[in-house]
């Protein structure tokens, strides 16, 4: 009895231990899980992710998009929500659509891969195609099962951020890129102003690194950044670009830079920058209007005159004896490009033929005592100070200051001629401005306005830097030797007939300094001006960096361009085209076409000029001094009985209808009126004939 109650114990005891070192493991189990996975089941909750802002559009001075933000998405499939007969009935339409979409597999192929994804276990986040557009997503919004969105079609859809440019390499550097180093342009300097305010968005996380977009009252759409209104205008800024383009290649340059800016507002409406690369294409990888500093050559010479006038040193009238183009300043020699054309010439002339020692000769003659009145006159014309753009570039300007860092007897006279001193073209361009607008200098702008949903929400205005740069008095003096550069000078091969150009060669060495014996001069070539020069709207630089062939002057390399863009401009731009004088109207009248009676009429009657005319639908003009005489010409009886007519001289148009009327296929060359038909005047032709015109 004794022994089995002891028994008894024994056993109560060792289920005791047993029960306790179950619920020892048991409480083991819970602490591990509760410690060691809290981890796993923080990062399996849904959580909220940033969706970035759509940035704001850069748009030209007439609306064109140089850059938009233009979404596109990463689209998905979740298969295990599509319901088996749904997905077995629409899959053939579907793999069809998608097909047709994306043209990258064949509709069986599209249908093998929806059906084995639709039986993997992993089908909840199939990548169906990255970078989708917004239109092809909406066309996907519109197939079979996914036109029931994600929670019964499984479409997926997830935003990435684009940048897009739809003029391409336009005027690039100047718009600019966004990028973790060296940002540039607009995208850079407006960078708050085009971010916006980014959104949020649950996700919940089904597989390792893989967390699908969640509806949410939590969820909160991103706010677009506003837009940034430039000054710059795409069609004279492809002109430029086009036009450099041919010039770096023509004359095997190795860079060349070309802005426009208007007169009165300092609006930057052209900043082309482009460099040769070394296989012989051209791009644009650096702001060299805005950021390379470089001796400006003669068209400072215009700044060292103005210096003289302000001062009461000389007047344009007076001359100056350039010995031939040759003379020494100490031991170093100044020469013209032109050798023993010159000797007593007039300021005047000097500057129009851009003589080195002319110019060079009546600033040392006058200042060489005090440098330093010449200096302070010519920097407080505002060629020493920063710009301070909104587009920010690092200040290199080179200002010499006479007895410091270098000065010598030789400084003041190459200065005065365009050494010695570095400037940006756009700088030396903002110079010629203020002379364009009567001695007020004002800054350069790239942007206009900031806008929102097509709303102007700030305006960016005009800002003066110097009112008045010299007198009124010197301005009046100095436009006229600018138009005389053109007109009879050194760039008179860009004179032109229809309006007046006001500018300045330069041909710099830019090896003169560092230049090993026997080794070849480098040079660059600038043209600076404005036009019309009697009623100015427009200042533009040139500047082409060390052409090789065809050239090196500034008349020959620079203006050309400055030209070719000022014609674009004045074509388009009919505000600045002088009204008619009446002596200058056209007295003689038109002639008119071969055609329609009708026509014709009504456009004599518009300019209201005395007419005769014929009462046949189908007429030959003849024109005297007071009169337009519309004669009757029986066409349509000559293709009725099957006769070819003389079609020569009539417009493609009414050609082209009369002869489809009549059955013919008609095959044309050329353009302009008819010159020549393949089926002769009086020949035979039958319905279907091909007859062939050659306009001219």
């Amino acid at each position: 009895m004794i022994k089995n109650v002891k028994n008894t114990n024994n056993r109560i005891t060792g289920l005791y231990l047993v029960i306790v070192f179950i619920a020892f493991g048991v409480f083991a189990k819970i602490v591990k899980v509760q410690q060691f996975n809290v981890a796993i089941n923080t990062s399996s909750q849904p959580r909220y992710f940033t969706v970035e802002a759509p940035r704001g559009n850069i748009i030209a001075d007439d609306g064109a998009l140089l850059a938009i933000s233009m979404p596109l998405y990463d689209v998905r499939l979740d298969l295990s929500v599509m319901n088996k007969t749904l997905f077995n009935s629409g899959v053939i339409e579907l793999s069809d659509l998608l097909a047709q979409l994306f043209k990258d597999k064949t509709p069986a192929e599209y249908e093998l891969f929806l059906r084995n994804a639709k039986q993997a276990k992993k089908n909840k986040y199939i990548l169906l195609q990255n970078k989708v557009t917004h239109n092809e997503l909406n066309a996907l919004k519109k197939m079979p099962i996914l036109e029931l969105g994600q929670n019964k079609g499984g479409l997926i859809a997830e935003q990435r951020p684009n940048r897009e440019k739809p003029f391409g390499l336009l005027a690039q550097r100047t718009v600019g890129v966004l990028r973790g180093v060296n940002p540039v342009g607009i995208e850079r300097a407006y960078n708050q102003t085009l971010s916006g305010v980014d959104g949020i968005h649950l996700k919940r996380k089904i597989a390792k690194g893989i967390w699908v977009p969640q509806d949410a009252e939590g969820n909160r759409l991103p706010r677009a950044g506003n837009n940034v209104v430039t000054t710059i205008n795409t069609d004279m800024q492809d002109v430029a670009e086009k036009a450099l383009e041919n010039t770096l290649i023509s004359n095997n340059a190795d860079w060349g830079c070309v802005v426009l800016m208007e007169v009165e507002t300092g609006e930057v409406k052209v900043i082309a920058n482009l460099k040769k690369q070394a296989d012989g294409s051209v791009r644009e990888n650096f702001n060299y209007a805005m950021a390379k500093h470089v001796s400006p050559g003669s068209t400072f010479k215009l700044a060292s005159v103005i210096a003289g006038l302000e001062d009461g040193f000389f007047k344009v009238e007076d001359s100056v004896r350039t010995y031939g183009g040759k003379f020494f300043f100490y031991d170093r020699v100044m020469m013209d490009s032109k050798i023993g054309v010159y000797d007593n010439i007039t300021i005047k002339n000097a500057f129009i033929n851009s003589s080195n020692v002319g110019i060079s000769r009546i600033i040392s003659d006058n200042y060489k005592s005090n440098p330093t009145a010449f200096t302070d006159r010519i920097y407080k014309m505002g060629l020493s100070t920063p710009l301070e753009l909104e587009l920010p570039f690092p200040n290199n300007l080179k200002s010499p200051i006479p007895n410091k860092g270098g000065w010598s007897g030789v400084t003041l006279p190459w200065m005065s001629i365009g050494y010695e001193m570095q400037l940006t073209p756009i700088h030396m361009l903002t110079f010629y401005n203020a002379i364009a607008n009567q001695g007020k200098m004002v800054k350069p702008i790239f942007t206009s306005a900031i806008s929102s949903d097509g709303k102007i929400i700030k305006k960016h205005t005009t800002q003066v830097i110097n009112p008045a740069i010299c007198s009124e008095a010197t301005i009046d003096a100095v436009i006229p030797l600018l138009i005389g550069v053109v007109e009879e000078g050194t760039a008179k091969n860009i004179r032109t007939n229809n309006y007046l150009i006001a500018g300045k060669t330069g041909t710099t060495v830019i090896n003169f300094n560092n230049r090993a014996e026997g080794e070849e001069k480098e040079y660059q070539a600038s043209f600076a001006g404005f036009f019309p020069a009697d009623n100015p709207r427009y200042s533009c630089i040139v500047v082409i960096n060390n052409p090789r062939e065809n050239g090196h002057y500034g008349g020959s390399v620079a203006a050309p361009i400055f030209k070719e863009l000022a014609d674009k401009v004045y074509a388009s731009d009919i505000s600045i085209h002088k009204a008619l004088q009446q002596s200058d109207l056209v007295v003689s009248l038109p002639k008119v076409k071969q055609g329609h009676v009708e026509d014709a009429n009504n456009v004599l009657a518009n300019f209201d000029i005395n007419r005769i005319v014929t009462h046949e639908p189908w007429m030959v003009a003849s024109t005297t001094k007071t009169e337009v005489s519309l004669e009757a010409r029986k066409i349509e009886r000559d293709l009725r009985n099957g006769n070819m007519p003389d079609l020569r001289g009539m417009g493609i148009q009414d050609a082209i209808y009369l002869l489809e009327s009549y059955g013919l296929v008609v095959e044309i060359t050329g353009s302009g009126s008819v010159q020549s038909q393949s089926i002769s005047k009086g020949n035979k032709f039958i319905k279907g004939s091909l007859i062939k015109l050659e306009l001219a």
